[in-house]
C-alpha cells in the first residue's frame, strides 16, 4: 500500500468557498459590491433576468471571438462558452461570425445597438444605475422618465437577442 504524500485533514469545500482571500481593501470592495461589471449589477438589482444576462455575456463572447477583448477582465476564460479545442474549426469560426453579424443586424435595427454594446462588451455602467441620478430622479418626473426610457430600452435589447438565440440554446441552470 502507497504512503499517501497528503498531510493533515482534508479541506471542505464549504469552507474554501466562504473565505474571502483577497487583501482588506479587495475584501472591502467586495462587499460594498463594486468588483461587479455592470451586466451583473443590472442582474442582481433585478433590472434583466438571467436569459438577458447570458445574451449579454454571450454577445461579448461573440464580440471577443471577433475583435478580443475589449477591457481587462477574467470572465472571458471561462468554460461555459469555450467550446472544446477540437471544435474550434472554419466552418465553426464563420458560424459564430455570422451569429455575431446577425445579433448586430438586429440591434441596429431597432436602434439598441450602442446602449448593448456599452453595456455588454465595454462595461459601462448604465445611466439608470447611477446612485445619484436615481436620487435626483425622486424630485425630478422628467429624470425619473428619462431613466426608466433608459431601461426600457435596454430591455427592448436583450429581448431581440433572446428572440435570436434562446430558440435554438439549450437552457443553463
Amino acid at each position: 500500500m502507497a504512503f499517501s504524500t497528503r498531510r493533515g485533514r482534508p479541506a471542505r469545500a464549504k469552507d474554501l468557498d466562504a473565505r474571502d482571500a483577497g487583501t482588506p481593501e479587495l475584501q472591502f470592495k467586495r462587499a460594498l459590491g463594486l468588483t461587479n461589471e455592470p451586466i451583473d449589477q443590472c442582474l442582481e438589482r433585478g433590472v434583466i433576468t438571467a436569459d438577458h444576462h447570458w445574451c449579454g455575456l454571450h454577445l461579448r463572447w461573440l464580440y471577443t471571438l471577433r475583435y478580443g477583448a475589449p477591457v481587462i477582465t477574467t470572465h472571458y476564460g471561462d468554460a461555459a462558452f469555450a467550446p472544446p479545442a477540437t471544435l474550434e474549426t472554419p466552418e465553426w469560426r464563420s458560424e459564430r461570425e455570422r451569429e455575431y453579424q446577425a445579433a448586430v443586424r438586429i440591434l441596429q435595427q431597432a436602434g439598441r445597438y450602442e446602449c448593448m454594446m456599452r453595456l455588454c462588451v465595454f462595461n459601462e455602467l448604465p445611466v439608470f444605475l447611477n446612485a445619484r441620478l436615481t436620487l435626483r430622479a425622486t424630485q425630478e418626473p422628467v429624470l425619473a422618465r428619462q431613466l426608466q426610457q433608459r431601461r426600457i430600452t435596454l430591455t427592448e435589447g436583450f429581448e431581440l437577442l433572446i428572440g435570436l438565440w434562446r430558440p435554438r440554446t439549450p437552457r443553463l441552470q
